[in-house]
């Protein structure tokens, strides 16, 4: 049983992957017989896999046609935001008490990763490195099942949507923002820290919901 359990998990998280790199895009349909073929196992752990990521809201199932990747709506979209930034915000500030040397340095690695990456086209990893510097400052505050919550629902937001689109000057915006929150947690300034959170995400939706959501 937990060789099977890992296997099924593995499996999920080479979907995931496949997600993350654009490979599976919105509204795909998937046969589970051809990523039976793609990823080298068994259709039981593909099919117990498309379950899981049905359950947790990144796939639609519909009987007798199967899966498909979910299209994020606006409504979607902006509650997953709402909970993000509430999530951030209201446990910035147990963040910044519990911290210490060794996660602030951690944050500020998080932080130039991100800019490191920065090129003259918009890649998709930055996201990943955006989310991995937000959540460096939500671990801080030492709640696993909140580092896991949060980095949860920024992965069911940018799965979901093509990001190439997204402007250059919004990434070289992006990296000041994150130095300004950096220097902010860093100096133990709270009120400071929340306000540029939310500034940062409303910055976000602004650049990111007229790529997802052109025609609403």
């Amino acid at each position: 049983m937990k060789k099977y359990s890992n296997l099924t998990l593995k499996v999920y998280q080479q979907i995931i992957e496949l997600m993350l790199h654009y490979e599976i895009v919105p509204g795909q349909r998937l046969v589970f017989i051809d990523l039976a073929k793609q990823l080298g196992v068994s259709r039981t752990p593909v099919n117990n896999a498309l379950s899981i990521l049905a359950q947790e809201g990144y796939l639609d199932f519909v009987p007798n046609q199967g899966y498909s990747v979910h299209r994020l709506t606006l409504e979607e979209a902006e509650n997953l935001f709402e909970i993000r930034e509430i999530l951030e915000v209201g446990f910035l500030g147990k963040a910044i008490r519990e911290m210490t040397d060794k996660k602030i340095e951690n944050v500020k690695k998080r932080k130039l990763d991100y800019e490191k990456t920065i090129s003259g086209h918009v890649d998709r990893k930055l996201f990943i490195l955006d989310t991995k510097f937000h959540a460096a400052i939500i671990d801080m505050a030492e709640n696993e099942i909140l580092s896991v919550q949060y980095r949860d629902i920024c992965q069911k937001i940018f799965l979901r949507f093509r990001t190439e689109d997204l402007r250059m000057n919004r990434i070289l915006e992006i990296k000041e923002e994150h130095n300004d929150l950096y220097e902010a947690i860093r100096i133990k300034d709270v009120e400071r820290s929340k306000e540029l959170v939310k500034m940062h995400h409303k910055h976000a939706q602004n650049s990111l919901f007229p790529i997802i959501f052109p025609s609403e």
